[in-house]
């Protein structure tokens, strides 16, 4: 429906639409959808011919061997896909421009495939046939394109967008944005702005500085900053500390013999230099690398740029990866704004889509109200039939800190068996954190599961992306089990599973939301909450901490019903959902139903539900 509302206006108006989304499975729903409207509308006397692309990163559309080997961010393969092409070391590269007559000429490539919506997957298998590159062929397709679906870093970042939209000839002023799942935006935002520091990168300036008889001021530096890290790492007793920036910066000064802080920016700008030079170096001797000396740089221009401002915390940060323990040093953003408002100032018009955000919450973290424009809310009716679902929070149970013990995680685990007792097929439980999750497993939830002969599936951040993929789909496909009684999926909310799939029919017909999923009050949190004080009026703990809260039990709570006959079960297993209920979504909210503290009671009220004379959808 968003793109039925924005082609008229952008055919009319001559406008590019780009279509942002999170994951690349949306981008293909898009697509989908777009190539029922091309369909549509080909059937007229005078047809209108819409066309459109989905885009991945360099990364994800790159075949070069090289650069995939580095595995970099997008800066970075930005700057050795660079080096590869000026090199004329990249085939699919050298391949693709002898399919060009000139730099103004169509891609002599079937065109009459590109007159039509194509996905990134069908772009990057023509690719492979023919050896060229997907990841240009579908830059140089932009400039043709009405319609362009990429993922948010196209637009959000400042450093992605200005080659993007040189690609497309446009600016910012003649495109129409829409944001799906615009309540992620917020996140983005902030991440596009922070900066971290790692011992590895530091390991790897070493190895420059040795490679190329770097100057002994700058391997002084760098070996007291991996000297500093290794120290904290050792001594850290928590997975984040707040840090001072003006005493470590002061301190580094002292140490190192800078004479002030002009001297040291002056340092800096000169490391900057110098890391360009290694790296010319080594594209002159046919060494494709990170400049590891030129980010170091520019994360303490960084630090100096956001040292005075409020809107930005600084930390180390620790955290354990099979058993073993890493630091960095991390600049943190806080204000989402500093991105988001310049995008919507500048933009034609932006469309926020969410079936879950807070429109209050997202007017005043994006900017809505201050970018110039006029801003309007629309909260639609839920288009899902009431009878097909039933929302409950149920009474007497808590995952506070204090009620965590083993009678209430027992109690937990019975009220969860109840929902899996009357639910016909799959059933998806997402606690408020792995904790959470690892307790209910000790106090029994598995046996609890397998007295229903369904069968446990239990998401771990430790599985890779296949890994994961393969363990949903094998959970999906319980539906089909003839002689079973489904499956269970076990994770938690703001999960990838919990946020980024979906399971529509009989793919999830139940889905508890186990505690209040608050993340721990830590000190970025705290910092967070304490700016947001200062800026939307003593918001602060609802901006930063209930309301992120909410919104992952909201998106948890929607993964069942993603079709309009779809009918589903969602259950909150916190009492404190009940006072907070007027931040559950709306569609959810209208629905709402109170279960007592009572043995059955959840059974009681969701056995008809499930068990009244229907047809199941397999």
């Amino acid at each position: 429906m968003a793109l039925c509302a924005a082609l008229p206006i952008a055919l009319k108006n001559d406008l590019k639409v780009i279509y942002l989304c999170r994951t690349y499975a949306q981008n293909a729903r898009v697509i989908k959808e777009l190539k029922k409207i091309h369909s549509f509308l080909e059937k007229f006397e005078e047809p209108v011919m819409i066309n459109g692309l989905s885009i991945r990163g360099r990364n994800e559309m790159c075949l070069n061997e090289t650069l995939l080997s580095l595995k970099l961010n997008p800066q970075e393969s930005m700057t050795v896909c660079t080096d590869l092409r000026k090199n004329k070391n990249c085939r699919y590269f050298l391949n693709l421009l002898k399919k060009r007559v000139n730099v103004d000429s169509p891609i002599l490539i079937e065109p009459e495939i590109f007159n039509q919506p194509v996905e990134a997957d069908e772009l990057i298998t023509i690719c492979k046939e023919k050896k060229i590159c997907p990841y240009f062929l579908s830059k140089f397709l932009l400039k043709e394109m009405k319609i362009i679906i990429c993922n948010y870093q196209w637009i959000f970042n400042p450093f992605i967008r200005d080659s993007f939209l040189q690609f497309i000839e446009r600016e910012l002023k003649d495109c129409i944005l829409i944001l799906d799942e615009c309540h992620n935006i917020i996140d983005v935002a902030t991440e596009i702005n922070s900066m971290k520091l790692t011992p590895y990168s530091l390991r790897q300036c070493q190895k420059d500085l040795q490679s190329y008889q770097g100057p002994y001021s700058i391997r002084r530096f760098v070996n007291f900053l991996l000297d500093l890290l290794n120290k904290r790492k050792e001594f850290l007793k928590k997975a984040e500390e707040p840090i001072n920036p003006k005493k470590l910066l002061n301190n580094i000064i002292i140490k190192l013999g800078f004479e002030n802080l002009n001297n040291f920016k002056l340092f800096l700008e000169d490391l900057l230099e110098y890391g360009l030079a290694i790296h010319e170096e080594k594209l002159a001797n046919g060494i494709f690398s990170r400049d590891y000396l030129g980010n170091l740089a520019n994360f303490w221009l960084k630090w100096l740029e956001t040292l005075d401002l409020d809107s930005y915390f600084f930390c180390y940060k620790i955290t354990q990866k099979k058993n073993k323990k890493y630091i960095a040093l991390e600049i943190v953003a806080l204000e989402p704004r500093e991105i988001s408002i310049p995008i919507l100032k500048n933009c034609h018009s932006c469309l926020n889509l969410s079936g879950t955000v807070n429109p209050y919450v997202y007017n005043h973290l994006m900017g809505l109200n201050r970018c110039g424009k006029g801003y309007k809310a629309i909260i639609a009716e839920s288009p899902f039939k009431k009878e097909n679902i039933r929302v409950l929070i149920v009474e007497g149970v808590s995952t506070r800190k204090e009620d965590r013990n083993p009678r209430m995680f027992t109690k937990i685990v019975n009220k969860i068996e109840e929902v899996i007792a009357c639910t016909p097929a799959n059933v998806g439980i997402f606690c408020a954190s792995y904790k959470i999750l690892q307790a209910l497993l000790r106090f029994g939830l598995e046996r609890s599961i397998m007295r229903y002969e369904k069968k446990l599936f239990i998401e771990s951040p430790n599985l890779s992306a296949t890994e994961n993929s393969l363990m949903i789909e094998n959970f999906k496909s319980m539906t089909r089990v003839k002689d079973g009684g489904g499956g269970v999926l076990l994770g938690v909310c703001g999960g990838r599973n919990s946020e980024g799939e979906d399971f529509p029919g009989e793919y999830m017909n139940s889905v508890v939301i186990a505690g209040f999923p608050y993340h721990l009050p830590s000190p970025r949190v705290q910092a967070k909450i304490t700016y947001y004080d200062k800026v939307f009026d003593k918001q602060g703990w609802n901006f930063a901490y209930l309301y992120p809260a909410v919104q992952r039990a909201n998106q948890a709570a929607g993964r069942p019903i993603r079709k309009i006959d779809d009918k589903g079960a969602i259950i909150f297993l916190d009492e404190r959902f009940r006072d907070k209920s007027n931040w559950i979504s709306n569609w959810l909210r209208t629905e709402l139903e109170l279960v007592p503290d009572k043995e059955n009671a959840i059974y009681q009220t969701l056995y008809p539900f499930w068990h009244s004379k229907q047809i199941f959808r397999h």
